[in-house]
């Protein structure tokens, strides 16, 4: 079995489609390949897909020069990019047989059809799409595509979620904020010692430069997507007797001062 993961998206789909271009996995169209619909070939996204993490992106998103989170038609704009982002990507999923594309919940994800959860940050931007007063209401259809997206996945030993191994990691609750927990992978302790999962591999904790290790050197982590045109993705082909991974992308794009 082949399979290609990706990283947190938060809105940059230019990035997604090239990449999923890049893996032969969708033409220039956005429509999936024969590659895709090959029972062996299985594409994971790790989830994060909403909400632009700086506000140069949600500039870019809503055609403005500064983005103000507050301006209903700033605000109406950003929501209206996402949706367009989201029902590609449900159409590009829906065109293969079930279980070739796999998208798993993430904390942004889960927050944008939690109404009653209170808007995340990111630095100096709120995320203010589709919640309450401030934003208009998430397409019920996606609504409900959003809520089906699973916590986890587990493919021949390997063990895919959006923040780490334990259930805990990836419960977004109240505490999740409050305590923080991505700081597991400072731990110096294997987390997948007690479970029957080989490797784990993760998004959620941004990283730089290629593929970050934890847990003992049993988890990846890929959340690699957001800085400048950096964009990475995991090749990982399942053979009888090991795992062969591969990094592919563009993974470190930095301007230097003379």
């Amino acid at each position: 079995m082949n399979v290609v993961v990706i990283g947190d998206i938060h809105t940059q789909d230019d990035k997604l489609w090239q990449m999923l271009q890049n893996a032969h996995l969708a033409d220039a169209n956005k429509q999936p390949t024969a590659t895709l619909h090959d029972p062996n070939t299985k594409l994971i996204l790790l989830g994060d897909l909403v909400h632009a993490k700086s506000r140069q992106r949600y500039s870019a998103l809503a055609g403005v020069r500064r983005y103000d989170e507050h301006n209903s038609k700033h605000l109406a704009s950003v929501e209206a990019a996402q949706e367009a982002m989201l029902w590609d990507i449900k159409n590009f999923a829906d065109a293969v047989p079930a279980g070739q594309v796999v998208i798993l919940m993430g904390n942004h994800d889960y927050n944008v059809i939690s109404p009653d959860q209170g808007a995340l940050r990111s630095d100096n931007v709120a995320h203010l799409e589709w919640h309450g007063k401030t934003g208009n209401s998430l397409d019920a259809e996606l609504c409900n595509w959003i809520a089906s997206w699973p916590y986890e996945q587990v493919v021949e030993g390997i063990h895919f979620a959006h923040v780490g191994p334990l259930a805990e990691h990836n419960r977004y609750d109240e505490g999740f904020y409050l305590e923080n927990r991505r700081r597991w992978i400072y731990e110096d302790k294997d987390f997948l010692e007690e479970t029957d999962y080989r490797i784990g591999i993760y998004g959620h904790t941004p990283v730089r430069g290629g593929v970050n290790l934890a847990s003992q050197g049993r988890a990846i982590l890929l959340d690699t997507n957001g800085y400048r045109h950096e964009a990475c993705y995991l090749t990982v082909n399942i053979e009888q007797r090991h795992y062969h991974i591969r990094m592919q992308g563009l993974f470190f794009d930095e301007l230097v001062p003379r």
